[in-house]
């Protein structure tokens, strides 16, 4: 019974979820403002399985809300990503190894051009600058995202409001 208790310590040890309430704007590259985002954020780092989860639901204006799941393999300091059906690329990450504060990034996109990115983490906090680029290689938006740390209930709340399907599928 001891051994199982232990198992099941180490393997909750082994995973850590952190939640996040994130706004942001989009910006033409000369900073005039042309939106905004909000965005709930569910961050999965899993040593065990070797990677990082994260869910992301975003609203962008009037649009419904979508959700993206992205996957970070790190191997090293180095990490490949992917979002099925939206890109795939390679990252940078800094910090101690599967605590790691810092992720700079670029995301080749399935429908064209690439997102230059750099993503930091703190146990209360979250920031993001992405860099958007047209298939020609130049510049089309900014996005600039803060984001605060939130509970698990408030975040399964907001999302179950957001995202009536999601209830299905947590």
């Amino acid at each position: 019974m001891l051994r199982i208790a232990l198992l099941l310590v180490c393997g909750l040890a082994s995973a850590e979820t952190r939640y996040y309430l994130v706004e942001g704007t989009i910006e033409l590259p000369g900073g005039k403002r042309v939106g905004t985002i909000a965005s709930l954020a569910k961050r999965t780092t899993d040593r065990d399985a070797g990677q990082i989860e994260e869910l992301v639901l975003s609203l962008r204006g009037s649009e419904p809300a979508q959700e993206f799941t992205t996957v970070i393999r790190p191997e090293g300091e180095k990490a490949t990503m992917k979002s099925p059906g939206a890109f795939e690329g390679e990252a940078h990450l800094s910090g101690p190894a599967w605590q790691w504060t810092r992720m700079t990034f670029t995301a080749r996109m399935e429908r064209g051009g690439t997102v230059d990115g750099e993503d930091e983490f703190s146990e209360d906090r979250m920031s993001a600058v992405k860099k958007v680029m047209g298939a020609d290689g130049r510049l089309q938006v900014i996005i600039r995202e803060s984001g605060k740390s939130i509970s698990q209930p408030l975040y399964d709340l907001l999302r179950a409001r957001l995202l009536p399907a999601a209830i299905a599928k947590p």
